[in-house]
């Protein structure tokens, strides 16, 4: 096993240059961080880093693919439950904020940064973020199938709507708030689906 590194106890070197990378990447952006940042956060000379790194954009692709990897896991643990569509979109809300609780830092640097990426890290990360709104997409296609969401709605628009919503939490959720994860989701899935409801 690899031996603990710089100023992240308990962890891996990787893990502790990722730790590191995200609080960077997050409070100073991707592009205002530097090998040099990243290598004084952990506590090592910034030679060193590419003993564990290939480069600052390949930490990045790392950090924002398995970042994503949370969420898809959402919609797999909806795929066939016997949930009406409006169950599953609120299941889905409420689990995507509390994937957000877990670590709001990795969240934003996932949803914000990953744009600075190219090819061919930016593909990959592309198809994995199309996965998760076409996971959305369905669910509200069903909801107007069967007349739970309204046939009016442009479902591109309401999509995008919901998605925006989601990926904005980090900038404004506090785990030292006065509600919970679980609270504040139900609470948003409360105002997103009650606009896609279809009238009665």
């Amino acid at each position: 096993m690899s031996k603990p590194i710089g100023k992240v106890k308990d962890a891996t070197p990787r893990e502790a240059i990722n730790s590191a990378a995200i609080r960077l990447f997050g409070a100073m952006g991707y592009n205002g961080t530097t090998m040099r940042d990243i290598a004084q956060e952990v506590g090592i000379l910034a030679g060193s880093l590419y003993a564990h790194i290939d480069s600052k954009e390949s930490l990045l692709a790392e950090i924002v693919q398995t970042g994503i990897e949370p969420y898809l896991a959402i919609l797999r643990s909806l795929d066939g439950v016997a949930l009406s569509p409006t169950e599953k979109l609120r299941a889905a809300i409420v689990t995507h904020v509390k994937v957000v609780a877990a670590n709001p830092e990795r969240t934003f640097v996932v949803f914000h940064e990953w744009r600075f990426l190219k090819e061919p890290y930016r593909a990959k990360v592309v198809k994995m973020r199309r996965r998760y709104g076409d996971g959305f997409t369905k669910i509200v296609a069903d909801g107007v199938a069967c007349g739970e969401f309204s046939s009016e709605l442009v479902l591109r628009v309401s999509v995008f709507g919901i998605l925006g919503a989601l990926n904005w939490i980090p900038e404004w959720f506090s785990p030292d708030g006065p509600s919970s994860a679980d609270e504040i989701g139900n609470q948003l899935a409360d105002a997103l689906i009650g606009g896609l409801r279809a009238p009665r």
